[in-house]
C-alpha cells in the first residue's frame, strides 16, 4: 500500500488526526452488545436454524465482525498472496468440523469468517506499525510455539474436564478424533476473537502509547469470546452466568489473551487446542 493510501485510510479512523479513536472502539462494543441482547430476548423458534441462543449468537457475532474484516480487505487494497494463501489453508482446515457437526452453514461461515479476519489482520498489524510476529515464524518454530502451547495448557485442560464431568458423564473416545476436530476451535476462536480484535484495536489506536491502552486491549480480547459461551445460562441464571463469566476470563480467556499478545498466535492455538482436545477426549 503506497503512503498516501495508508494516511487517507488512518484518517477515516481518527489515527493520527487528533480524532477520537475510542469512538471506534466501543462502536463495536455497542454492535456487540445489541446483538447479544436481541440474540437472548427473541425466542428461539423463530430462528430454528439454531439449536440454542449460544450458536445463534456465535453466529451472529462472526458474521458481524467478518464484515468488519472485510471492509478493511477492501479499503487496504493492496493484495498480499503469502498471508491470502495462509488465510486461506486456515479456513480449509476448520471445515473438518463438517465430519462432526451437523451444523453445515454455520461451519462454512466460521471457515470464510477466519480466513477474512486473518487476511484483514495481518493488514491491520502493517497499517499500525506492530509487528506480526505470528507471520515471521517458520513452520518448524510454528509447530513448536503451538506445541509449547499445548504443554502450558495442561493444568487448565483437565481443570476444565474436572468442571464438565460434574455436568455428566466421562466417556472416554477416539483420542485421533478429538485431536483433529480440535483443531477447528483452536484455530477459528483464537484467529476471530484474539487475532483480528488485537489487530483492530492496535489500528484505530495507533499513535497511542501502549500503557494507555492495555485496557482495551484485553477487554477486547477476553470479555465478548466468553460472554458468547453463556447467553442460555443468563436466561436461567444471570447471576451463575456472570460467575462462570469472569472465572473463564481469569483461567482461560485471559491467559489465551496473554499468548496472543506478548507471543504468538501459534502459541495461543495450541493453548486452546489441548483444553479441547482433553474436554473431547473424555466426551464432552
Amino acid at each position: 500500500m503506497d503512503n498516501k493510501s495508508v494516511k487517507r485510510l488512518k484518517q477515516m479512523h481518527g489515527s493520527g488526526n487528533g480524532a477520537n479513536p475510542g469512538k471506534l472502539y466501543f462502536a463495536f462494543w455497542g454492535a456487540f452488545a445489541l446483538l447479544y441482547i436481541v440474540g437472548i430476548a427473541l425466542p428461539l423458534r423463530v430462528t430454528p436454524h439454531y439449536y440454542n441462543r449460544m450458536s445463534r449468537i456465535w453466529n451472529w457475532t462472526e458474521v458481524m465482525i467478518f464484515f468488519l474484516a472485510v471492509y478493511y480487505i477492501i479499503k487496504t487494497r493492496v493484495f498480499q498472496w503469502r498471508q491470502a494463501v495462509i488465510a486461506l489453508l486456515l479456513g480449509a482446515v476448520c471445515l473438518i468440523s463438517l465430519f462432526r457437526d451437523p451444523r453445515t452453514a454455520d461451519i462454512i461461515v466460521t471457515s470464510i469468517c477466519v480466513t477474512a479476519t486473518f487476511y484483514a489482520g495481518c493488514r491491520l498489524f502493517e497499517l499500525a506499525n506492530v509487528e506480526n510476529a505470528s507471520l515471521n515464524i517458520n513452520i518448524v518454530g510454528s509447530i513448536r510455539y503451538f506445541g509449547l502451547g499445548a504443554m502450558i495448557s495442561i493444568p487448565l485442560a483437565f481443570l476444565n474436564a474436572l468442571y464438565f464431568s460434574f455436568t455428566g458423564q466421562i466417556r472416554l473416545g477416539n483420542v485421533l478424533h478429538s485431536a483433529v476436530f480440535a483443531l477447528k476451535p483452536a484455530i477459528a476462536e483464537e484467529v476471530i476473537f484474539h487475532f483480528f480484535l488485537l489487530a483492530y484495536t492496535y489500528f484505530i489506536f495507533s499513535g497511542k502509547e501502549e500503557s494507555k491502552i492495555k485496557v482495551y486491549i484485553y477487554a477486547l480480547l477476553v470479555v465478548p469470546h466468553e460472554l458468547l459461551h453463556y447467553p442460555d445460562l443468563f436466561v436461567k441464571s444471570p447471576i451463575m452466568a456472570i460467575m462462570m463469566c469472569v472465572l473463564n476470563c481469569v483461567f482461560f480467556g485471559l491467559p489465551m489473551a496473554l499468548l496472543m499478545k506478548k507471543k504468538n498466535l501459534q502459541m495461543a492455538a495450541g493453548m486452546h487446542w489441548f483444553v479441547d482436545f482433553v474436554r473431547f477426549a473424555v466426551g464432552f
